[in-house]
């Protein structure tokens, strides 16, 4: 894995160097948590760099939360043309990296069905991952085979914290063009105190997530257990505000809908949805295959561990720990699985 030293001194100019691909966003440590900025080139040599992630999913770079995607009867939109600015997205940790991947594989890269909004919005972003440094309470990436720190393969440019500036590492093609004619050192100094850290934080994850590990795969768990009283004793408190899936990053549960246009056609656009809402699974006739609350509760687990494990061979899920975090009625995603197990 190629990776290079940037000084604290060269940050302005290696950010301002990547704005050439496009237009900057950063995620930055603030008194309320990390949250995702555009920093003003005057800035660019600033940067608060963030502990943990950030409250926000990064879904929202990926696909807005109401897009007209076609208008009828148009000849303009037989053929869509899809314009998505560049952009380079800096400080992305490990969950988020994580589900962007989930993201692809069924925007991008399922053979049958692919999205043009999201294809172009992707390839138009440079993903620069980000260590973490710290944990919070709710998270548990190294319960679902994630890490603290980005996994090879998910990002194009990766930064870590080191003595005097960042270790910068290059995951992919579009990263290395990315740093051509910056002259960045080639070699890192002290790399084994990233990973000593690494290591110190993937052991201090290990100790708040013991409690709940499993002895059976999430995926055995939810399949064979559907009537088991864990269900309903974790999701007794649940009130359908659907807060789990909108700071989730793998949630992608969506809708499509007409109205009618100035011009005497039909738009139809496509809005994020949950499978919390009450009216989420309605079928004609008005029937409703989850109408209890304990059934939409269960489908959410199901999708995660079940479905689309069985489909793609990974977890909906990359132990962020938002929808915990979130919870009105505080609901522990964690314990839900334990108990599932012990009941």
């Amino acid at each position: 894995m190629e990776a290079y030293f940037l000084p604290t001194d060269k940050l302005a100019e290696w950010t301002a160097h990547l704005s050439k691909f496009g237009k900057i966003y950063r995620y930055e440590a603030m008194e309320q948590g990390a949250r995702l900025e555009m920093p003003a080139a005057e800035n660019y040599g600033n940067y608060p760099f963030p502990a943990v992630r950030a409250a926000e999913p990064a879904k929202f770079l990926f696909m807005k939360a109401r897009r007209k995607v076609s208008e009828y009867f148009n000849p303009k939109w037989q053929k869509i043309d899809v314009m998505d600015e560049p952009r380079v997205v800096i400080g992305l940790k490990g969950c988020d990296l994580a589900a962007i991947k989930t993201w692809d594989n069924v925007f991008r890269d399922d053979p049958d069905f692919k999205d043009p909004f999201y294809i172009e919005a992707r390839e138009n972003t440079l993903l620069v991952g980000a260590d973490c440094t710290d944990i919070c309470e709710t998270c548990c990436c190294n319960l679902l085979g994630n890490k603290p720190y980005p996994n090879d393969g998910e990002y194009d440019l990766s930064m870590s914290p080191v003595d005097g500036g960042f270790a910068i590492f290059v995951g992919s093609d579009k990263g290395k063009r990315a740093l051509a004619g910056l002259g960045l050192t080639s070699v890192p100094p002290d790399i084994k105190s990233i990973e000593a850290r690494r290591a110190m934080l993937v052991k201090k994850l290990e100790e708040q997530n013991a409690k709940f590990r499993t002895n059976a795969p999430y995926r055995e768990l939810v399949e064979k257990h559907p009537d088991s009283k864990a269900w309903l004793k974790n999701g007794s408190t649940c009130v359908s505000c659907a807060a789990c899936t909108y700071v989730c990053p793998t949630c992608f549960c969506f809708q499509l809908y007409d109205k009618p246009s100035k011009s005497g056609n039909f738009e139809r656009f496509i809005a994020l949805d949950s499978c919390q809402y009450q009216r989420f699974s309605f079928m004609a006739g008005g029937l409703n295959p989850r109408g209890r609350l304990e059934d939409k509760f269960m489908h959410r687990y199901n999708h995660k561990f079940f479905h689309y494990h069985w489909r793609y061979d990974i977890y909906a899920c990359t132990g962020c720990g938002r929808c915990i975090e979130n919870c009105m009625g505080k609901i522990d995603l964690r314990k839900t699985l334990k108990d599932i197990e012990g009941a």
